[in-house]
């Protein structure tokens, strides 16, 4: 807020999340444990208050509203969204509502609240999630509203210029929903080339930056300076702009990065950004193995009885042993060792060499479609895909996931000799990926590269999902199967 009613406006907001989520927790109350012969919801909830009102439930009423008020502040809800959209806002409120939710349960089990159950947080969780969210929706429509019509302005100044400072001055011209009014800019010299934004005042050199901000009213400040080159001055000026309390907007691209995503976060008070391309860990991700761990389990116990015919019928074709393990490269080039049904002779690694001049496929892939080496109920296994299904053991241990890219045996991995195939280990290994449902053996190296890094850029569990709803019909097909 930019007007002397912020304070106010940002305190009547605090107000409106607690009473949002008392109003939650009575509709779940309500919900859960109002009796169907009672006239009216409001018989009851009297009934219930009125049985709940003792000093130590009052003190843990006090304690709860105090939990639910410091999981909000330390979420940020209460920082300025203005620069932010509104799934990143509603993402900050899911989770201060998760931990508000685990704190009412927790508060409720000390207090010997019988109605309010792990089900009824739950509930609660859910409701305030809806309120408050949509409560934050309307502010945000409102303030757009208003910023639309020129109230709730702040007022900005950029520090530098060039092609950051023109993108950004043309950003707030062209967005005036944000809600900023570009008062100029300071550099040493007069060069923005973009003729839409002539009309943007050159306010001084930089060595007058003090004497801006003392004539000017500035909220915030942009700097735009080329952080290499300009690093001393980049310095001053967050000097200058602490002093006078004034916020500074660093752009944290430090470094040119196409695929990674930033972070800013602190080791023990000294500021860091990390960067990442792979998918960052966050509850996707830990529901992504939870749905792995779950899902080998319950494969792995019904599909005993066809791994029990496909050993017996192993050792009747051929001699050796009923599985293949073999040491293959995984998350982050960690080796393990992979488990599969034997579909081959005994000695097949030893004969590489010998048919190593037959291979069909181009890079370091070694793919023949009618192997020598394969023995008659392997070439039945390897068309089925049945000869995988040893791997569901991996993905229970950890070394593979159900969806992700297929984990390469050394040979294959010492001959990637492109850097951005490599990218493919930044994540775990699995059982099916992009490749294998689409095409397979048919696609090219190249192809098949470049569906693992797509896999990896645009990773999702709906996308896990999509995958393993496709690899059923593609075994079945045995499209591109060896």
């Amino acid at each position: 807020m930019t007007s002397r009613y912020g304070q106010l406006a940002n305190f009547a907001l605090k107000m409106t999340d607690l009473g949002l989520m008392l109003v939650a927790l009575t509709i779940a109350i309500i919900i859960n444990y109002a009796p169907s012969d009672k006239p009216g919801v409001s018989a009851f909830a009297l009934d219930f208050l009125s049985s709940r009102i003792k000093v130590g439930n009052a003190l843990l009423g006090g304690l709860l509203l105090l939990s639910w008020y410091i999981a909000f502040e330390m979420q940020g809800l209460y920082r300025s969204h203005r620069l932010s959209t509104f799934a990143d806002e509603f993402k900050e409120i899911a989770r201060a509502v998760m931990v508000a939710a685990i704190s009412l349960f927790l508060i409720a089990e000390v207090g010997d609240w019988n109605p309010v159950t792990l089900l009824t947080a739950c509930c609660v969780a859910g409701i305030a999630m809806s309120l408050i969210g949509g409560t934050r929706l309307l502010v945000r429509l409102n303030l757009r509203r208003l910023r639309l019509r020129g109230h709730n302005i702040k007022k900005l100044l950029l520090i530098g210029n060039g092609p950051r400072a023109e993108w950004l001055a043309a950003h707030v011209a062209e967005r005036t929903d944000l809600g900023y009014r570009l008062v100029g800019y300071v550099d040493e010299e007069r060069r923005l080339k973009n003729r839409a934004l002539y009309t943007v005042p050159w306010l001084g050199h930089f060595t007058d930056l003090r004497e801006v901000i003392a004539n000017e009213v500035i909220d915030e400040v942009f700097i735009t300076l080329p952080i290499k080159s300009q690093y001393s001055r980049i310095e001053e000026a967050i000097t200058i702009l602490e002093e006078q309390g004034i916020m500074v907007h660093l752009f944290s691209d430090l470094f040119p990065h196409k695929l990674a995503r930033s972070r800013a976060w602190e080791l023990e008070g000294t500021p860091l950004v990390s960067l990442h391309s792979g998918p960052s860990v966050s509850w996707r991700t830990e529901a992504k193995r939870i749905i792995d761990l779950v899902g080998s389990g319950v494969l792995l116990m019904l599909l005993w009885p066809l791994f029990l015919l496909v050993a017996i019928a192993i050792k009747l074709d051929s001699k050796g042993p009923i599985l293949f393990v073999q040491e293959r490269m995984g998350y982050n080039k960690r080796r393990f060792r992979m488990i599969k049904f034997r579909t081959m002779t005994v000695d097949a690694e030893a004969r590489m060499k010998e048919v190593e001049h037959l291979n069909e496929k181009d890079g370091p892939v070694f793919k023949i479609r009618s192997d020598p080496r394969i023995t008659r109920i392997g070439r039945v296994l390897r068309k089925l895909s049945i000869d995988e299904l040893p791997q569901l053991i991996n993905v229970f241990l950890g070394d593979m996931s159900l969806v992700g890219p297929r984990p390469l045996p050394m040979r294959d991995v010492l001959g990637l000799n492109v850097a951005w195939q490599k990218r493919r280990f930044s994540v775990k290994p699995g059982l099916t990926c992009l490749w294998q449902v689409s095409g397979r053996s048919n696609l090219s190296f190249e192809e098949w590269m470049q569906l693992d890094l797509e896999y990896i850029d645009r990773w999702s569990l709906t996308l896990d999902c999509k995958i393993l709803l496709r690899t059923i019909p593609a075994i079945i097909s045995a499209e591109g199967a060896t």
